[in-house]
């Protein structure tokens, strides 16, 4: 039987996501909030450029994640993303800036918002910081993964549709203590439901692609048998393995661990939301 433990734990400040800006001393000036902006040229499922009176802007689209460039159905959300904007006719809310310095904010068309399309239609994740349509895109979300949508189809990218049975089968982000000074306090524990599985080049990772572990090359995860990924650095054994990531890796505010096969396709994932 599946065992799912989801703990939902308050925030630490050491795993909050990185703070935005409204400042714009020294930056590009900002389109009017709501007015019509010229899309300049898509760079990714995510992200576009627009083009402010001669200014080049890098938006990035709020409350969404998709695929990185080169991975499993990239191609597919940056196509997506080109067809739903409408020439002249899209407007862009949010006046933000992230730690990059991009410009934060939603993309509307004359039929809805296209950020929560991408999510609806599987071409991006929902990301669990807060915003005022973050409800909204999780429950879009829920229906894109219940209908295999995108991404989320078992058999995208080449994937088989007769794939080994493992498992995300606990998640624990909150570390006792401090996390940095716990990093493997806080831990993934993946179980084998099916034949052995030899998962060279799986990957595990959270929603906003920053942290990922990939497999090892020749590790098989037998059957009945369960493996925990640690955050932190250490032996591995039979029953562990450490990450040894650079810093905490799930968020305690909310976070999404996904699991992924070697074509880069979704196995598992589970969402958390913190308290």
């Amino acid at each position: 039987m599946r065992r799912l433990t989801l703990l939902l734990t308050a925030v630490l400040a050491a795993c909050t996501p990185a703070t935005v800006s409204t400042s714009t001393t020294g930056a590009d000036p900002l389109p009017t909030e709501g007015a019509p902006v010229v899309i300049d040229k898509v760079l990714d499922g995510d992200s576009v450029r627009l083009d402010q009176d001669g200014t080049s802007i890098e938006v990035r689209l709020l409350g969404i994640n998709a695929p990185e460039r080169g991975e499993c159905w990239a191609d597919e959300a940056r196509d997506a993303l080109f067809t739903a904007l409408e020439p002249g006719g899209n407007r862009l809310v949010g006046s933000e800036r992230d730690q990059y310095g991009r410009l934060l904010g939603y993309i509307l068309s004359e039929t809805g918002n296209i950020n929560r399309d991408l999510v609806i239609d599987g071409h991006a994740i929902a990301i669990a910081v807060d915003h005022e349509h973050l409800p909204d895109f999780l429950a879009a979300e829920e229906e894109a993964i219940a209908l295999e949508r995108g991404l989320w189809n078992p058999t995208a990218c080449g994937s088989s549709a007769d794939r080994f049975d493992v498992r995300i089968w606990a998640i624990e982000p909150d570390a006792p203590g401090r996390d940095d000074r716990n990093p493997n306090g806080e831990f993934v524990v993946l179980t084998n439901e099916g034949p052995d599985a030899d998962l060279t080049g799986w990957v595990l990772r959270d929603e906003s692609s920053a942290h990922r572990y990939q497999f090892p090359h020749g590790f098989v995860l037998a059957t009945g048998k369960i493996i925990t990924v640690r955050s932190g650095c250490g032996a591995d054994t039979k029953s562990d393995i450490y990450w040894c990531a650079e810093g905490t890796v799930w968020t305690n505010s909310g976070d999404m661990v996904l699991l992924l096969d070697g074509f880069g396709a979704v196995v598992d994932r589970v969402r958390y939301l913190g308290g």
